[in-house]
C-alpha cells in the first residue's frame, strides 16, 4: 500500500515525480512568508513588551515643586510630615520625586484632617497641576481655605471625690485649651495626658480621666468636660533593681529620689531613673511599676544593662585657629569602686599640648554633688606667650533645682613662661610663676541643649583670688567673670543674646601688668569676638603682638535659622574690647564686627564656618578687617 503526502495529490505532477519548477518557486516563497510569520509572531510580544515598557518609562512625570498658600497658624512642616507625596530636593543632584496622582488626592484628605485636629472642621483644600517639558515635569500649588476655627464655648472640669478645691484650679492650668480661644484635637488630647501626668505626681497613679467635647459644625462652637476619678492614693513600697551584675547595688540606691513610705510621684521615679542613667554605668535603664491594691504601695523595678566600664576614644578635627586637632583618651568607671571615673586624655594642636588626668567622686556631700581632681600639664603655644605649665585643681560641685550649680575650687598652679610679649619689673626677675588660687562660681542653666540651645538663658559668675605665693614678690588681685547668654525660638529663627563682662583688680603693691599674662583677659576669634584673629582684640605692643587686659567687655548677637536638610546659617553682630586697665570700660572705645555664616549639623553639634568684617577699623586693623573661622559647636 503506497502512502501519500498531501502536496503528492496534486495533478500537476510529472511522470518522473518531481515538482515543476514553477510550483517549487512559489513554494520557497510561501515557506519564507511562513517563517516571516512565525518570526513575527513569536517577536511581536517581545517587541510589545519592550514598547510598552518605553512607553510606560517615558509617561513618567516628576514632581520640580510643590507649593502650600493659605495656611494660618498651622505650621508647614505638620502638613509636610502627613503628607506622603515627596518634596523635591534644593540639592540639584538630588532625583526629582516621581508624580502619582492618587497619592496626591490622599494627602488632600491628610491635610484635611490636620486642618480638623487643629479646629478647622470647615476648610476646604484644593490643587493645581502646571505640567511643563511635555508633560515629564509638574508643579503642584496646593491652596488652603481653613475659615474660621471651631472656638471652645464651654470648658467644664469635675474631680470627684473629697479632694481640694486647689484640684480643680491646678487642672485648669495645666489644659492646654481655654474657653473663648480656637478648639484644637490635639492640645486636647495632650491635655488629658497631662491630667493623668498630674494626678500621677501627687499620689494617683491609676485616676481615671474621662473627657467630651461636643462640636457644633453650624455655630462653630465646642463644648468640652473633663471629668477626673482620682482613685485611691498609693505610696511608694520596695525598691528592686535588675541586671547590675558587676555595679554595686548601693551605687543604685543612692540614685533614688524617694523612700519607702513617701507619697507616689511618677515624676519622682522618672527623675531617679534619669540620676541611674546619668552615672555612666549603665547603656539602658527601664523602669516598672507594681500595685498592690491591699496596701496601696506601688513596688518599682530598675531594669539595668551595664555597659562596658573602660572605653577608649580617638578623635580629630580642624579648625582655622589652632589647625589640626587631635585627641586619645582612656577612662575607667566604677574606678576602684564606689562610682568613680578615672579619665586620661592627650590632646594636640598647634595652640596647645597637653597631658589631662581626671578622677571624679561623686556624692561627696548627697546626691547631685561631685568631687573631682585634675592634674593638667600643659604646653601652651599662643600669641601672646608661650609656657609649660603645671597645674593641679581639687573641684566641689553640687547641683540644686536641676538648673543651678554651684562650685569652689583649690587651684595649685606652676607656670615656666619661655617667652612674652611684655616683660615688667616683677616678671623680669623670673621665668617662672607659681600661684595657689581659690576660687567661687555659680552657673544658672535653663537652656535647652548644651551642644545646640535654642531657648532659655544661662548665667554663670565667677570669681578667684591668690591665696599665697612663693615667688620673690607677691602677685595679689581679684578677678571677676559674669556671662549671659539668651535664647529665643521664633518662627523656627533662633535668636541667641551673649553678654560678657570681666574685671582684674590688683591689690596691694602688685602693679596691673604684673598679673600673670595667662590670667589676663583675651578676646577675638571663633568663638569671641569674630572682627578679630584668637586673642587679638587686646591692648598690643608695637609690634602688634597681644599682651592681654584686666578690663574685658564682650557682646554677641545671632540669628540662626535652616536651609534645608541638616544645613543652617547665622547671620551675627559682634561688639566689645579689652583694656589695660581695671575698670577701664569705655563705650567709646568699643569695636565692631558683622557677618554671615554656615552651619552643618551633626551627631557632635554643628560644624561651622563664619566670615566676620570689621565695621570700625584703625590704622593698620583697615588691611586686615576680614576674618574666616572654621570650627565645631555654635559660638555660644
Amino acid at each position: 500500500m503506497e502512502m501519500h503526502s498531501p502536496i503528492s495529490s496534486f495533478s500537476d505532477r510529472n511522470d518522473s515525480g518531481n515538482f515543476p519548477r514553477e510550483f517549487l518557486c512559489i513554494h520557497q516563497w510561501g515557506a519564507f512568508l511562513l517563517s516571516g510569520l512565525l518570526f513575527f509572531l513569536v517577536l511581536f510580544p517581545l517587541a510589545s513588551d519592550v514598547s510598552a515598557e518605553e512607553a510606560e518609562k517615558d509617561e513618567t512625570v516628576f514632581i520640580s515643586g510643590i507649593s502650600i498658600k493659605g495656611l494660618k497658624d498651622v505650621e508647614l512642616e505638620r502638613i509636610k510630615d502627613s503628607m506622603i507625596t515627596s518634596f523635591p530636593s534644593r540639592k540639584p543632584w538630588r532625583k526629582r520625586p516621581e508624580f502619582n496622582e492618587q497619592f496626591l488626592e490622599d494627602d488632600i484628605k491628610r491635610i484635611e484632617q490636620v486642618l480638623r485636629e487643629h479646629g478647622y472642621y470647615g476648610s476646604t483644600v484644593t490643587h493645581t497641576l502646571d505640567f511643563r517639558d511635555e508633560n515629564r515635569e509638574v508643579d503642584i500649588e496646593i491652596r488652603v481655605d481653613q475659615g474660621d476655627p471651631v472656638i471652645v464655648k464651654t470648658l467644664n472640669i469635675a474631680v470627684l471625690g473629697n479632694q481640694p478645691d486647689d484640684y480643680v484650679s491646678d487642672v485648669a492650668e495645666v489644659i492646654l485649651l481655654e474657653e473663648g480661644k480656637p478648639f484644637s484635637q490635639i492640645s486636647y488630647q495632650k491635655s488629658k495626658v497631662l491630667i493623668t501626668d498630674l494626678f500621677s505626681d501627687r499620689g494617683y497613679p491609676l485616676a481615671d480621666v474621662k473627657s467630651e467635647a461636643i462640636v457644633s459644625l453650624r455655630s462653630r462652637e465646642v463644648n468640652v468636660e473633663f471629668t477626673i476619678d482620682p482613685g485611691q492614693e498609693y505610696y511608694f513600697g520596695d525598691v528592686m533593681f535588675r541586671g547590675n551584675s558587676n555595679i554595686a547595688t548601693r551605687l543604685l540606691e543612692r540614685e533614688i529620689e524617694y523612700e519607702k513610705g513617701d507619697l507616689f510621684s511618677l515624676k519622682e521615679t522618672q527623675k531617679s531613673r534619669a540620676n541611674i542613667f546619668e552615672t555612666g554605668l549603665f547603656s539602658s535603664v527601664i523602669v516598672d511599676t507594681d500595685y498592690d491594691e491591699q496596701k496601696f504601695e506601688v513596688q518599682t523595678i530598675y531594669s539595668v544593662t551595664e555597659r562596658k566600664l573602660g572605653t577608649i576614644k580617638l578623635g580629630a578635627g580642624y579648625a582655622t585657629e589652632d589647625n589640626l586637632r587631635a585627641q586619645l583618651s582612656w577612662s575607667q568607671r566604677n574606678f576602684l569602686d564606689g562610682g568613680r571615673t578615672l579619665q586620661i586624655t592627650s590632646s594636640y594642636s598647634s595652640l596647645t599640648r597637653g597631658l589631662l588626668t581626671r578622677l571624679d567622686q561623686p556624692h561627696l556631700v548627697g546626691r547631685n554633688s561631685s568631687l573631682a581632681f585634675l592634674l593638667d600639664v600643659r604646653r601652651d603655644d599662643f600669641p601672646g606667650y608661650q609656657g609649660l605649665s603645671f597645674d593641679f585643681n581639687s573641684t566641689l560641685s553640687k547641683e540644686f533645682f536641676d538648673y543651678l550649680t554651684l562650685f569652689s575650687s583649690l587651684n595649685v598652679l606652676y607656670a615656666n613662661i619661655e617667652s612674652q610679649v611684655v616683660r615688667t619689673p616683677i616678671e623680669s626677675a623670673r621665668d617662672s610663676v607659681f600661684l595657689t588660687v581659690v576660687d567661687l562660681g555659680v552657673e544658672y542653666d535653663l537652656t535647652d541643649s548644651l551642644i545646640n540651645p535654642t531657648s532659655g538663658m544661662r548665667l554663670f559668675l565667677f570669681m578667684e583670688r591668690p591665696i599665697q605665693t612663693t615667688s620673690s614678690a607677691r602677685t595679689d588681685y581679684l578677678k571677676f567673670l559674669a556671662e549671659l547668654r539668651y535664647y529665643k525660638n521664633v518662627s523656627g529663627i533662633v535668636l541667641g543674646k551673649r553678654a560678657t563682662i570681666g574685671n582684674i583688680s590688683t591689690l596691694g603693691k602688685t602693679d596691673p601688668l604684673d598679673v600673670p599674662i595667662f590670667k589676663r583677659f583675651f578676646a577675638g576669634g571663633s568663638a569671641s569676638m569674630r572682627g578679630y584673629s584668637f586673642q587679638h582684640l587686646s591692648p598690643l605692643n608695637s609690634d602688634r603682638d597681644p599682651l592681654g587686659g584686666n578690663s574685658m567687655f564682650v557682646g554677641n548677637a545671632e540669628a540662626r535659622f535652616g536651609l534645608f536638610n541638616k544645613l543652617g546659617a547665622v547671620i551675627f553682630f559682634d561688639y566689645g574690647n579689652v583694656y589695660s586697665k581695671s575698670f577701664g570700660f569705655s563705650a567709646s572705645n568699643l569695636k565692631y564686627a558683622a557677618g554671615a555664616g554656615l552651619r552643618y549639623h551633626t551627631i557632635i553639634g554643628p560644624i561651622r564656618a563664619d566670615f566676620g568684617y570689621l565695621l570700625n577699623p584703625e590704622d593698620e586693623e583697615r588691611n586686615d578687617r576680614f576674618k574666616i573661622f572654621i570650627s565645631i559647636g555654635q559660638a555660644f
